[in-house]
């Protein structure tokens, strides 16, 4: 008789601090000042389509460089994520907004990112994670990929930012697209993250009665369940990640 392998137990268990990633989590607040940071820094926006921060940056006194495989942007450089056309270290601060689920090789890219980054320097940004397929889409990366690319490039995911917005709200609106449902996924996304704190306070009281965790204990763990709870449903992460 063959022997039976049951699904999904996997080999190992998986502890929530194995599931977080090693650094802060903010949960629908935003990690960055995009013109605070800009403050006399050289700042390269890496797929800026219409330039829409180099006022930003200019306005703040930084200098602005724009980048786009493509012709027809307000770039001022035609280059590639995966082999940026600038020397080492050229950059305070590497900018990419909705970009890096767009590159065929994020691994690549972010090996190029820690190339042209000062030593100190930040790579600030948002990427996909539970969008579906748009434009030509092709590694909607999870919180735990945006920290092993940082790590295996030398670099540190200081700060992550997810719970705006989700999945099944995105996926939602999509469905219904033309119509606007923009108001009523505020709404929703509001209800998924008050589901996620209602399971996390239960999860606060199984703690503490249940398995007579102490108090700092049992509040650490169950804050830290409904922010992994809210990262693995993101529609999108805004991530804060540094040079050493």
């Amino acid at each position: 008789m063959e022997n039976k392998i049951k699904n999904a137990d996997g080999v190992r268990k998986l502890t929530l601090k194995d599931l977080a990633p090693n650094c802060e989590i903010f949960i629908n607040k935003e990690i960055y000042n995009l013109a605070l940071l800009s403050k006399g820094k050289k700042v390269v926006d890496i797929g800026c389509g219409f330039g829409a921060t180099r006022k930003i940056v200019e306005d703040a006194g930084g200098d602005w460089t724009g980048v786009e495989p493509f012709e027809g942007g307000k770039h001022t450089i035609v280059g590639d994520a995966q082999n940026l056309p600038f020397e080492n270290e050229s950059f305070d601060m590497v900018y990419m907004n909705a970009v890096l689920e767009h590159v065929p090789d994020p691994g690549l890219a972010f090996k190029e990112v820690a190339r042209v980054l000062k030593k100190g320097g930040i790579f600030i940004g948002y990427v996909a994670f539970m969008e579906c397929f748009h434009e030509i889409s092709y590694c909607h990366l999870s919180f735990k990929a945006l920290e092993n690319f940082a790590v295996t490039n030398g670099l540190k995911l200081e700060k992550i930012s997810g719970g705006h917005k989700f999945g099944i709200d995105y996926h939602q609106a999509v469905l219904y697209y033309p119509l606007n449902f923009k108001f009523i996924r505020s709404i929703k996304s509001s209800y998924i993250r008050g589901v996620f704190k209602l399971k996390s306070r239960l999860a606060y009281l199984f703690l503490r009665f249940k398995r007579g965790e102490v108090k700092e204990i049992a509040n650490e763990q169950s804050e830290l369940y409904y922010k992994v709870e809210c990262l693995r449903q993101s529609v999108g992460f805004f991530y804060y990640i540094t040079k050493k």
